[in-house]
């Protein structure tokens, strides 16, 4: 079965409303969403990004890097989750029950089996 990985976007401050009580109640949620799926046998890999890191560029042969991800974008990515799902329109039904829905998008695209694919 071929995977699926779900980038989960947000704002920078997309959980900064919530209370203490809240984010631990949101913090379950999530991962009780991944335990469930662990248990279905369709979950590979999920986590949480840093905030920070490096943007890695190779410009005329010189490599050059800088911080990143670049905070003035507007959303950005904050974790990822990789499924197993028959189809896309499997991956997307399956994503939908993500509790991170509620404070951005889930981007979802097919691990290439093959290098890049359409």
């Amino acid at each position: 079965m071929p995977n699926y990985v779900g980038f989960l976007r947000g704002t920078a401050d997309s959980h900064a409303h919530l209370g203490p009580d809240e984010a631990q109640r949101t913090l379950e949620r999530y991962l009780a969403w991944s335990e469930d799926m662990d248990k279905a046998g369709g979950l590979v890999i999920s986590n949480g990004l840093a905030r920070g890191g490096r943007v890695v560029r190779l410009t005329e042969g010189v490599l050059a890097s800088a911080d990143g991800p670049h905070t003035e974008a507007t959303e950005v990515v904050g974790g990822f989750i990789v499924i197993e799902a028959g189809d896309l329109d499997q991956a997307e039904k399956i994503f939908g029950t993500h509790p991170h829905l509620r404070f951005g998008p889930i981007e979802v695209r097919k691990v290439g089996e093959n290098g890049c694919e359409d």
